[in-house]
């Protein structure tokens, strides 16, 4: 019993943030299935992006129960955690899971009258969401600047955690607004963060670039990293789409809404062009390593998930926007796709849990 009661003090300890890219990376599946399960009519779909849904909820609070009791007991093992160049950005996913469900509130569980006040519900968990924002994408730049142990090698897929959970909170605000929540001060709130978002992405962008250009390709553990690189490029575009819908609702800042959609529209457009040719670049270098170094299992392989069920859950959009039904079966394969790569995820997290290799440090985040 004492061992036992050891081996979950350890787990405890090593519980990191990145453990929540699972609540992340099922949301998006969960609501691309909802998503496929009303256009295609079949009822057992959107059951099935119900489950998903719940599964994110439950993944997100079993992480914060240990990630609290972990503060708790091993603070000296968190502040390790912000002061590490690349474990420091996994913090972005506790704000960013929170914002999702907000999401799944909306766009899963309400349509299915299967959520208990849904006003309350998003309400708490966007506050959890903005609370959490207002520390995190402040406390970890403060503390990899002060630290002497950061290098441009450690520029990664994984900085654009923060950039990416900006934008998911703004849609998630968005989505609140559009069915009469706060509607006099969440698009003052979504055009702040919008700002602060884009000009976070381009930063990043911009180091990362320069790293690839001038180091060595990351170790293959991180090699899923590179996925992440098109999430906050899908996610911009749905918090840009949904924030028109927001002014269409209540114009609070008075603006030519003609001039604004058409803004957004070309906007919109040059952000997924960008993402397309980033998407086959990063084809090219996932395969480049299956040749080469081969992509060893760890808790990054979630990261193959969230972006590409976030870029299924865009072209959804356009295709509505742009009245393309040629669209539809494109939105059917990547959630065909995005579907497939959850379970094999799964799957081999649930066998790491299983032999404990999931409990063990990767050694590139050391």
């Amino acid at each position: 019993m004492a061992q036992e009661k050891i081996w979950f003090w350890n787990i405890v300890k090593i519980m990191e943030p990145r453990w929540v890219m699972s609540s992340m990376a099922t949301w998006a599946v969960g609501m691309l299935t909802m998503i496929v399960g009303v256009k295609l009519h079949f009822m057992f779909l959107k059951y099935f992006a119900w489950i998903l849904s719940i599964l994110a909820i439950l993944f997100f609070i079993a992480f914060l129960i240990m990630f609290s009791l972990r503060v708790l007991k091993f603070p000296q093992e968190v502040k390790k955690d912000l002061a590490h160049p690349i474990v420091a950005n996994f913090f972005a996913c506790i704000f960013i899971s929170s914002a999702v469900i907000v999401a799944i509130i909306w766009n899963v569980l309400t349509p299915l009258w299967w959520c208990l006040n849904p006003i309350l519900s998003s309400k708490i968990f966007y506050i959890i969401a903005l609370i959490l924002w207002t520390i995190i994408p402040v406390l970890v730049p403060f503390m990899l600047t002060i630290s002497e142990k950061v290098d441009s090698k450690h520029a990664i897929g994984i900085w654009f955690l923060p950039p990416v959970g900006i934008f998911v909170l703004i849609f998630a605000g968005n989505f609140m607004a559009l069915h009469g929540i706060w509607t006099n001060w969440i698009p003052y709130i979504s055009i702040f963060y919008m700002g602060i978002a884009f000009m976070l992405y381009f930063l990043v962008s911009s180091m990362i670039y320069s790293r690839l250009k001038f180091q060595p390709l990351p170790a293959p553990e991180v090699a899923p990293s590179f996925v992440i690189w098109l999430a906050p490029i899908w996610v911009s575009i749905i918090a840009l789409n949904t924030f028109g819908k927001v002014l269409d609702k209540n114009n609070l800042f008075h603006w030519n809404l003609d001039f604004i959609h058409g803004f957004i529209q070309v906007l919109s457009s040059m952000i997924a062009w960008y993402g397309f040719w980033w998407f086959i670049l990063t084809i090219l270098i996932l395969w480049y390593y299956l040749i080469k170094k081969s992509i060893p299992y760890t808790l990054g392989w979630w990261a193959l998930v969230f972006p590409i069920a976030a870029f299924g859950i865009w072209l959804k959009f356009l295709s509505i926007d742009l009245s393309c039904s040629w669209l539809c079966p494109v939105v059917w394969f990547i959630w065909l796709l995005a579907i497939s790569l959850w379970f094999m995820v799964f799957t081999k997290t649930l066998k790491a849990i299983y032999t404990k290799k999931a409990f063990e440090k990767t050694k590139v985040v050391n």
